[in-house]
């Protein structure tokens, strides 16, 4: 039976592309199958620090238990591995660095800060600008581009709440090396969300359109699964099975899709009535559209390299859904116990939020499993602690089962006596780029991946 080619799509009346589910047809042999499915990573933020000391109470290798703010990542604590106290050796850079919250830009693009008319903290009348060079989600985004051609976009940048851009909430960088570049991330879903399928247009008018056919859910549906039953008939036995498995789920989805939980795979969802993406009281809505349109823009295979953050550093946002009324950031360098108790509550809260893009990646069927089978989560802060300005005890999460890249269920502690940077060249190491042995400037690396992290 003649092959069919792995990026072979239906596509509905919308012109939007709607994923088969893998065949055999497609895949010369099942050892291919794993080979031929993408990676994708997703960097995401969250902002101010946290309490280092209650993060956990016990730290075991493999019998770890979370603290309080981080209890929501129990129920997932087999596909994830827990890297504590990680160092930035900041102070390696002299007055060509900032403080804690504005450096938090070079956690993701580890190089020297450049001229500008930034001030750093505590330091009357010095200066800096933007670093100097790309951060990781640009060039893992540049690097899929150069051997997928047919992926669409380098990668997506996206943060909610913050319209302004400034040092101290500009995480993504396109460099090159020793050029100050950064990259403005999208702010609002809904824009992000007609760009998404505008299909290069930037006719505001075809946009709209554009946006009013994809929400034609039904047609789409029924164009698809009118292709669909037409396929079956040049597939073998096997392949004509899952082609129906799919139509079945497909019409399950069509049951489905007025409802305001989306659509999985790559199909169009409602995003509801249109909210106020810069509204603190908003955040949590505008939070899950972007996790949405990450998860679709994955499954579409339209990028393979997000940069979500939930805030920008410093960000004062009030939490009013938590009962509080005062800013996060002012909250974060409040050292009483009082501060401590809104802080766990914030990071709990963001946690909670974060586990709601792992059910979504979950939910999307991908070559005998789902995206959360071949994607990495990595969770960052720009701070340790809040309230002493901490650049090193750095907490990362690695989430997501990676395509079994890593040694999953576990915890790690560092204690201080490796980087960021090297954690970055680990993430290089799981999208398949291994010549890559330092990431950023010299001083902020080891010249190698995280030890130990590996199955």
């Amino acid at each position: 039976m003649k092959r069919l080619d792995r990026r072979t799509l239906l596509r509905g009346g919308a012109g939007l592309a709607l994923s088969l589910p893998l065949l055999e047809a497609m895949l010369p042999s099942a050892s291919a199958q794993a080979a031929d499915t993408p990676r994708r990573i997703l960097f995401e933020f969250k902002a101010n620090g946290d309490q280092t000391a209650r993060r956990f109470s016990a730290t075991g290798e493999t019998t770890f238990a979370f603290g309080e703010f981080l209890a929501p990542l129990e129920p997932y604590r087999s596909d994830l591995l827990v890297l504590n106290k990680l160092s930035r050796r900041y102070n390696l850079l002299g007055d060509k660095r900032s403080d804690g919250h504005q450096q938090g830009g070079a956690s993701l693009a580890p190089w020297e800060s450049g001229e500008g008319s930034y001030p750093i903290g505590g330091k009357e009348g010095v200066t800096i600008g933007y670093v100097l060079g790309p951060s990781a989600d640009h060039e893992i985004g540049t690097r899929v581009l150069a051997t997928n051609p047919g992926v669409k976009y380098r990668h997506l940048v996206y943060r909610v709440g913050q319209k302004n851009n400034d040092i101290w909430n500009m995480h993504s960088h396109a460099g090159p090396v020793g050029t100050q570049n950064p990259v403005q991330p999208e702010t609002d879903p809904y824009a992000a969300y007609s760009r998404i399928f505008s299909f290069g247009s930037d006719d505001a008018a075809a946009q709209v359109e554009i946006e009013k056919r994809l929400l034609k859910k039904q047609s789409a549906l029924d164009l698809v699964l009118e292709e669909a039953g037409s396929l079956q008939t040049k597939l073998g036995r096997a392949d004509q099975a899952r082609v129906q498995q799919h139509m079945d789920a497909l019409r399950d989805i069509e049951r489905t899709l007025s409802g305001d939980n989306g659509a999985a795979g790559c199909l169009p969802f409602d995003l509801g009535t249109k909210l106020d993406p810069y509204k603190d009281d908003n955040h949590e809505a505008i939070g899950k559209l972007f996790q949405k349109i990450s998860v679709l823009a994955f499954a579409c295979d339209l990028t393979r390299s997000i940069n979500f953050n939930w805030s920008g550093n410093t960000s004062n946002r009030v939490y009013r859904n938590l009962g509080l009324d005062e800013g996060h950031h002012d909250i974060s360098h409040d050292s009483s116990d009082e501060a401590f108790v809104k802080i766990r509550a914030i990071h709990k809260h963001l946690w909670t939020m974060s586990t709601s893009l792992y059910e979504a990646l979950k939910a999307v069927p991908e070559a005998g499993g789902t995206l959360w089978d071949n994607t990495l989560v990595v969770h960052w802060n720009e701070l340790g602690q809040g309230d002493s300005h901490s650049e090193n005890d750095a907490l990362v999460v690695l989430a997501g089962r990676a395509a079994g890249h890593f040694n999953l269920g576990r915890y790690l502690d560092f204690q201080n006596k490796l980087t960021m940077a090297d954690m970055l060249v680990s993430c290089f190491h799981y999208m398949g780029y291994g010549d890559v042995l330092k990431w950023g400037d010299d001083r902020l690396n080891d010249g190698a991946p995280l030890p130990g992290l590996t199955a």
